[in-house]
């Protein structure tokens, strides 16, 4: 039986991954400002290409990865690429103005925002089936719910942040979180 304690996180976890996951396509302004980091809209476009192929790449292998090395190793390994993703946004501002390395961390950092998804809620939604083996699709649904509850609240952040004058604010604090 899963603790209180356990329970929670995994439930939290899912809030944050949802506002990961949305954090960098919600920065577009950022992202396309001459004032930041002036990427073209193709190049912002194509900055997701790496995150789509690597969320299908690492669902597709968790299973497997899964069996070999358990359910937590892989919701950790999960969590850590989302970490690196948001450190590498948040290091990318010192750089904004060198555009091929700033453009390739945030290639890099959208690599493993792909990975951390791709690792992350299926071992959430496994964690929550477990801990409430009763009521499978209630606490599914919850985590769900939470989840996109996270992806719903990441452009209101990034809102907020810009508005504040510090947009690499959002990452910190993901980031913060996520440790």
């Amino acid at each position: 039986m899963a603790q209180r304690s356990e329970v929670r996180v995994v439930y939290a976890a899912a809030m944050v991954q949802g506002v990961a996951l949305v954090t960098l396509p919600a920065a577009s302004s950022v992202f396309t400002s001459a004032s930041y980091y002036g990427l073209s809209n193709m190049a912002y476009g194509a900055m997701f290409l790496p995150q789509a192929v690597m969320a299908v790449a690492a669902a597709l292998l968790g299973t497997g990865l899964t069996r070999r090395w358990g359910i937590k190793r892989i919701y950790l390994w999960g969590l850590s690429a989302n970490l690196v993703s948001m450190v590498l946004l948040l290091l990318s501002q010192f750089v904004m103005t060198n555009h091929p390395l700033a453009y390739g961390m945030l290639l890099v950092a959208t690599t493993s925002l792909g990975i951390g998804f791709g690792l992350t809620v299926p071992s959430l939604n496994t964690l929550a089936a477990a801990f409430f083996p009763e009521k499978i699709d209630q606490a599914v649904l919850m985590l769900n719910a939470l989840l996109g509850m996270g992806t719903a609240l990441a452009p209101v952040l990034v809102a907020t942040f810009v508005g504040l004058g510090v947009w690499w604010g959002l990452p910190l604090l993901v980031a913060a979180l996520l440790l």
